[in-house]
């Protein structure tokens, strides 16, 4: 499949553009029952470092382990650093390939640094006029939050606010949005959590993204969302 965010800059929020460095080598793998658990890679460019670290601990909903996703950028223009799923891997999320309208998941815990465009989930879709891209930030579902505390972003709730490519005015959620995309048949092509502004630190705990979510690192840490402790977002 072709990775628009890897081979092109996109025009972010808040004047940020997408880091076009290749991924790295995934992170984590395992099976759980029930069907084969995605792997999540991590990709990170411009001095910026992830991985699964004690030094923020668990957010308040993941009692399972102490340990979160620790993401580390700098002050230089291209630092940044993420997650996602490809291949084999992407197919087993079976987020890309729905419509808007048809996501059940998506969201995660965050705790540091909160800014008007990261940490975020982008959304690419490809419909009737082409591509699309939606931009979910956690500072748009905790506007006032203070950085020094877990935050949840539950991007389906009505009191996220969702971007949509360069337009001006939010959605009301992934819901609101939905009803723009669906009309338009748009599809899922991708998706990826970032934090691209620095210099900061964050840290990401329970990354949900439709029928899985991941809290640590190795297979214990991939969670299906039919699993009740904890819970997906």
């Amino acid at each position: 499949m072709r990775r628009l965010a890897f081979a092109v800059s996109l025009v972010l929020l808040a004047g940020c553009a997408e880091e076009p460095t290749a991924p790295t080598a995934p992170a984590i793998s395992a099976a759980v029952s029930g069907g084969t658990a995605p792997k999540l890679s991590f990709f990170k460019g411009g001095g910026a470092s992830i991985g699964w670290s004690s030094v923020g601990g668990s957010s308040p909903g993941d009692a399972s382990n102490n340990v979160s996703l620790q993401i580390v950028t700098g002050p230089n223009a291209g630092s940044g650093a993420g997650a996602f799923t490809f291949g084999k891997d992407e197919a087993a999320n079976s987020i890309v390939g729905r419509r808007l309208g048809q996501i059940n998941h998506l969201g995660f815990d965050s705790r540091g640094y909160l800014g008007a465009g990261s940490p975020r989930i982008t959304l690419t879709t490809v419909g009737d006029d082409g591509n699309h891209t939606y931009f979910l930030a956690a500072f748009h579902c905790n506007p006032g939050a203070p950085q020094g505390s877990w935050v949840t972003s539950n991007f389906l709730s009505s009191g996220c606010a969702v971007f949509r490519d360069g337009e001006i005015a939010a959605y009301a959620g992934l819901g609101a949005a939905a009803l723009v995309a669906d009309a338009n048949n748009e599809t899922v092509t991708d998706w990826f959590l970032i934090q691209d502004e620095g210099p900061a630190i964050v840290f990401v705990d329970r990354l949900t993204v439709q029928d899985w979510m991941w809290v640590r690192g190795g297979g214990p840490g991939i969670r299906s969302c039919l699993d009740v402790n904890p819970s997906c977002i």
